[in-house]
């Protein structure tokens, strides 16, 4: 059993170039790039609830994924087996393209209640968690680890939505909890902390308050033509990538401490999301509020 568990000589038959390019792809929908774009994407054309909700559950996975590996420091694959050469030298127990996979795509599938839909989150996370064996990033061990953390992780999320408890409490009270989780992360870390740990913090954090503050002045939706949807989401998508850019050549500019710049980077690039550019897609007619 231990050695089907790590024993990856399997995978070398299977790879083809066509193959190896597919499996390339289905991974990258893993990875932090897609996830930060595809998010806010959804949040503006899709549904900002749900979306809201995938925030949460998508950071506090990715950040307990990145805890658990540094506390078990499991080895990953040799590198003989490597195509994937983005995983640097992190560790590979449990595995986060498994583990944030099966949150992303098997929420969204909860949320949306459609059959083609659940099908298409399926083949998704398949896809994604065959790619890290395929590509020698994991091994059977690590990908299902993921996939039953990230299982445990939607379960529990369930479960709390449905408690009246948890829907009564004051927002003030749900960022409380997310900075003293953040806080907990980073006081407990074995060894250092990843940025992305006190950037997710302070984009939770701005989203929450943007979410607030929008529903207020605003509360917009994207109950409306398709096209203006599209339009919205990628003019969305170029203002995102233009926010990033600037603020890429702030952080060189200002040289602040690792640890308060990317809570503050966070923390705008959140209530860029939920706040100013639900804003500036109302003034440009393209969504519309309930409010004036």
């Amino acid at each position: 059993m231990p050695e089907l568990l790590h024993d990856l000589s399997w995978v070398l038959p299977l790879r083809h170039d066509w193959l190896t390019t597919l499996m390339h792809g289905f991974s990258y929908l893993g990875y932090e790039k897609f996830i930060l774009f595809f998010l806010p994407l959804g949040y503006w054309a899709w549904n900002k609830a749900i979306f809201l909700r995938l925030f949460l559950l998508v950071a506090f996975t990715a950040v307990l994924n990145a805890w658990l590996k540094d506390l078990w420091q499991d080895p990953r694959p040799p590198l003989e087996y490597r195509l994937d050469h983005e995983v640097g030298g992190s560790f590979g127990l449990p595995s986060g393209h498994a583990q944030i996979a099966v949150v992303l795509w098997l929420w969204l599938a909860y949320e949306a209640r459609s059959r083609v839909f659940n099908w298409l989150s399926g083949f998704i996370v398949l896809g994604i968690i065959f790619s890290r064996l395929y590509l020698g990033a994991h091994d059977l061990e690590d990908v299902l680890g993921g996939a039953a953390l990230g299982a445990l992780t939607l379960a529990s999320f369930a479960l709390l939505q449905r408690w009246d408890g948890w829907q009564a409490l004051n927002p003030f009270w749900h960022l409380v909890l997310v900075v003293l989780l953040a806080m907990l992360f980073q006081l407990s870390w074995q060894g250092l902390a990843p940025s992305y740990v006190p950037l997710l913090a302070g984009m939770l954090v701005g989203v929450l308050l943007g979410y607030w503050l929008e529903g207020r002045l605003l509360d917009f939706h994207a109950r409306t033509h398709w096209w203006r949807r599209l339009l919205a989401a990628l003019l969305g998508a170029l203002a995102f990538i233009a926010l990033q850019s600037a603020l890429k050549w702030l952080g060189t500019q200002l040289a602040w401490p690792d640890l308060l710049w990317q809570s503050v980077r966070g923390l705008l690039l959140g209530g860029f999301v939920a706040a100013l550019m639900p804003w500036l897609l109302v003034r440009l007619r393209l969504l519309p509020a309930r409010l004036g």
